[in-house]
């Protein structure tokens, strides 16, 4: 077993009428096997990143694309339920059974991923 320790800060003074400043931060267990990697995407058919029959896990998915195109995260086979600008990214803790997804909505992206394995 090994930790994974997310943290998660927002400031701004100027977002909201009153200045804002949040961080939370956790610690993870997870498990063997962990994968990462940096993928190129493509608009003609998605890309799966986790199977549904992977399990429960986390999913760090960033679009580090330069051609300033979005990349949708989906639930495999199914709706986005995130849209990647470059250099955007997205941490999601997914439940057994469910599968993630990414596809370029034009042309071609790069996307770096990571999927940890919940103990």
């Amino acid at each position: 077993m090994a930790t994974l320790t997310p943290t998660l800060t927002l400031t701004s003074t100027d977002a909201m009428s009153d200045a804002i400043s949040i961080s939370v931060t956790d610690s993870l267990a997870v498990t063997d096997p962990a994968e990462s990697s940096r993928i190129t995407v493509l608009h003609s058919a998605a890309t799966i990143l986790a199977a549904a029959s992977t399990g429960a896990y986390y999913a760090y998915i960033k679009n580090v694309g330069t051609n300033s195109r979005t990349v949708d995260v989906r639930i495999a086979g199914g709706a986005a339920l995130a849209q990647l600008a470059v250099d955007e990214f997205c941490f999601i803790p997914v439940k057994t059974n469910i599968g993630i997804e990414v596809i370029a909505n034009v042309g071609s992206e790069i996307v770096d991923f990571a999927i940890f394995k919940k103990s």
